[in-house]
């Protein structure tokens, strides 16, 4: 019997309670990789990076420390042995064919299954491969004389590597060929390795799956609910299918909108029909643009049996508005995974908690509502647990709402990944936006052609005019003020977005006292109190016997079901002021055939050099807007028009420093780089794998993190404050964590600047777990205010 061991469990007193051997594990974890990656045809290549992950552990070195605890948690070297296995039997340096390829991207899953892909060159120009395959005292001749006894013979191993080979032969091949004969010698070969560097990422994917599945299945006693088969996904889906047309069909279809709502409904559930790829839903403002794409992927689902359906959202408002909806339809919260950041955790117990953090990670569940964050997170991140998530896009359908809102700075990145996706991993992504950006266009482009799930069609999108966007020129704060006062003579409702914070406030105060309802939205309240404000604005909105103002931030521009007679928006991307437009006469309140005004100014002495992509897409908008009163039958005579968005694009694009899009990283390569040939590091060439992968996943993100959330006191937030001070708190893990979720929706993030101007006013409650609390500063009706007035700050 073998002796081996894998993993050990002890109870409190430290009595062995459970033991599993290196060979079981290494067998489970290959089976469990393996039906990983069956959807793309991989899963022995799966099957071998799991018997080979944990080789390192039949050293007497790593049984010392699992059995008698010699040695911290990690310490001991054993993913080295399985990398240099792989690079000694199968390898020739430099490489020869695609049976090297295929060597060293099993190694790097391998030797990633711990703390993701490693860097196959670092920034100090440091070999990966050749360091794992030098490395000393890791008791590697030792672990492979064991491993060939106990867990496979080299005759076995031989004929798996192979079998691995053939899988992966034409996959490689295929992602040789991705990139276009027309592109340069250097974008060919950067494409290539991106996309390499991808399928070592979805192996790797696969392994930690494999490697944690079987884990928590033989150590910890969990069960994971059976994979359904091909037919059993058909029927599911077909089912929620029938009830989702059977409720669509009750909808109203009196008025042109709902029976235009209808026809783009129907559209998306023909074309559903067609093969897999990459789709773009462009859907006019109020469209029913969530219940399309829902239809769309349920029966494109159904027709092609895919795995899962995931919707992505860029903000929490739009997800928590989508999510009710398709839970409206979908009937069955037992299919449906929510998984962002601002979830409040309702688990009374740690089996609860585990049982919900191992459905985040897996990402099994039919139907995944979440955040754009999370799904590039799953693409770029470093972590372990993103990378898990990575295999369990393949063969699913990807629903990514408001595309456009994917930052600038990692265009490259995305639709780089959307390729992969789609003619990798089977996967049909569908774009949805009414602002499409033209990722056509940029350097590294989403292949096209890209599929119109609705194809224009004036007489539809006639329907759904229901403003007029109109360039009203240069105005100061003040004359704003006056200008939104003089314009609600006309009108019931008025919205004014800017762009800065410090601009609504002043505006804000501006307009106090004045004979009408005033509102601040920003992000500088806490999302408890968005929510209620909204709810306050929304029933003065309701009342006829006062006129109502809102002054916002960028916050009501997308996700908030609510709309005003008149909007006045500070220029900005284009983008951004059709979303703006789109809290404009939003159910159509205007008189029939009578458009509501939206008016684009321009602020004075506005300065935006802290945020230079709102500055780029302003002066992309004001080209635009030079461009449309020149030609304006050039642009349908509309500032919306798909014309002058794609006109809008074309310009920003221009702009755009070169490799903006490559995500750029101060004094470093960029990602693009670090992701693809790595020049500035790799000098020599004796692997095919050059890239810095886990420099990169440790750099990526996807909004800079440059703040830190404050505990506001509002409303309940006060009693949550008080507990997160308390002794039970410091004791009690659990409780603390309970503590934490329930203040999140009572937080706001603040800039170091002036997180260290309150700490020198000591307005800052130091709270349990590393959170902090704040004393003073936060208005009920404007939120968090560092209290500076002057025209001085609004500038800066």
């Amino acid at each position: 019997m073998e002796s081996y061991l894998a993993h050990i469990q002890r109870d409190p007193s430290d009595k062995i309670i459970a033991v599993q051997s290196v060979s079981e594990h290494c067998h489970n974890t290959a089976r469990y990789a393996a039906a990983a990656l069956e959807p793309v045809g991989l899963s022995a290549a799966g099957e071998a990076v799991g018997l080979l992950h944990d080789l390192g552990k039949y050293s007497e070195q790593f049984q010392d420390y699992i059995k008698d605890g010699a040695g911290t948690r990690g310490s001991v070297n054993h993913t080295f042995a399985g990398v240099r296995l792989l690079l000694e039997r199968y390898h020739h340096e430099p490489p020869e064919d695609l049976a090297d390829i295929a060597a060293e991207l099993l190694a790097l899953a391998v030797g990633g299954h711990h703390g993701g892909l490693f860097d196959c060159v670092d920034d100090q120009q440091k070999n990966g491969f050749r360091h794992r395959l030098t490395k000393k005292e890791i008791g590697y001749e030792e672990a492979k004389d064991n491993f060939f006894r106990f867990c496979i013979n080299q005759e076995e191993l031989d004929q798996r590597f192979q079998t691995a080979l053939k899988e992966l032969t034409p996959v490689l091949e295929y992602i040789c060929a991705m990139t276009g004969e027309e592109a340069s010698d250097e974008r060919y070969d950067q494409e290539t390795a991106f996309y390499s560097g991808l399928l070592a990422r979805l192996l790797l994917s696969a392994v930690i799956e494999g490697d944690r599945r079987d884990t928590a299945i033989s150590m910890n006693g969990v069960v994971f609910p059976p994979a359904r088969s091909g037919e059993e996904l058909e029927q599911m889906w077909f089912t929620l299918l029938t009830q989702t047309e059977e409720k669509l069909n009750t909808l109203p279809s009196k008025t042109p909108i709902d029976q235009a709502r209808r026809t783009i409904s129907n559209q998306c559930g023909q074309a559903a029909e067609q093969p897999g790829g990459v789709f773009r839903l462009n859907v006019p403002t109020g469209g029913g643009k969530t219940l399309s794409s829902l239809r769309f992927a349920l029966a494109h689902a159904r027709r092609h049996r895919k795995q899962r359906i995931i919707f992505t959202s860029p903000l929490l408002s739009i997800l928590d508005q989508n999510a009710k909806e398709i839970r409206k339809y979908i009937q069955d919260d037992s299919l449906i995974l929510e998984h962002h950041s601002n979830l409040v955790r309702t688990e009374e117990n740690s089996e609860q908690l585990d049982k919900r953090e191992l459905l985040t990670e897996t990402w099994e569940a039919p139907v995944i509502i979440t955040t754009l964050v999370q799904l590039l997170n799953t693409l770029f991140s470093g972590k372990t647990t993103c990378i898990r998530r990575f295999h369990s896009l393949c063969n699913s359908v990807i629903v990514i709402d408001e595309v456009q809102t994917v930052p600038s700075k990692m265009l490259s990145l995305f639709s780089l990944a959307v390729n992969f996706l789609a003619e990798i991993c089977g996967v049909t992504v569908v774009l949805c936006s009414a602002t499409q950006p033209c990722t056509e266009q940029i350097e590294h482009p989403i292949h096209g052609p890209i599929r119109d799930i609705v194809p224009y069609n004036p007489a539809l999108w006639q329907v759904f005019q229901r403003t007029d966007i109109q360039s009203v020129g240069s105005m100061s704060l003040e004359q704003i003020a006056d200008f939104a006062v003089k314009k609600l003579e006309h009108v019931d409702s008025l919205l004014i977005v800017c762009n800065k914070k410090n601009q609504s406030e002043h505006l804000y105060s501006l307009l106090k006292d004045k004979s009408f309802a005033l509102f601040s939205l920003s992000a500088a309240m806490c999302v408890t109190h968005r929510r209620d404000t909204l709810n306050k604005l929304k029933s003065a909105l309701g009342q006829s016997s006062q006129k109502t103002v809102c002054v916002s931030t960028q916050v009501i521009e997308a996700g908030v079901d609510i709309s005003f007679g008149c909007v006045i928006r500070q220029s900005a991307g284009m983008d951004s002021v059709v979303q703006a437009a789109g809290r404009c006469n939003r159910n159509g309140e205007a008189r029939p055939g009578v458009l509501a005004p939206v008016y684009l100014v321009e602020c004075q002495q506005e300065n935006l050099s802290h945020l230079p992509d709102i500055q780029l897409g302003k002066d992309a908008t004001q080209e635009l807007i030079a461009e449309f009163a020149a030609r304006p039958e050039q642009f349908q005579h509309r500032l919306d028009s798909d014309a002058s968005i794609e006109y809008y694009y074309r310009a920003l694009y221009r702009r755009e420093p070169a490799g903006h899009h490559d995500y750029c990283v101060k004094d470093r390569p960029s990602l693009f780089s670090l992701l693809s040939l790595n020049g500035q590091y790799a000098q020599e060439h004796p692997y095919y794998f050059n890239q810095a992968f886990r420099l990169a996943g440790t750099l990526f993100e996807v909004f800079e993190e440059n703040t830190t959330d404050v505990v506001v006191p509002y409303k309940e937030s006060e009693a949550l404050i008080s507990g997160l001070c308390s002794e039970k708190a410091q004791r009690d893990p659990f409780y603390l964590r309970s503590l934490l979720e329930a203040a999140k929706p009572y937080t706001v993030s603040l800039y170091q600047y002036q997180i260290d101007r309150l700490n020198e006013e000591h307005s800052l409650i130091p709270l349990q777990g590393g959170a902090l609390g704040l004393s003073g500063h936060y208005s009920a009706e404007t939120g968090f205010s560092m209290g500076e007035s002057n025209l001085e700050f609004l500038w800066r």
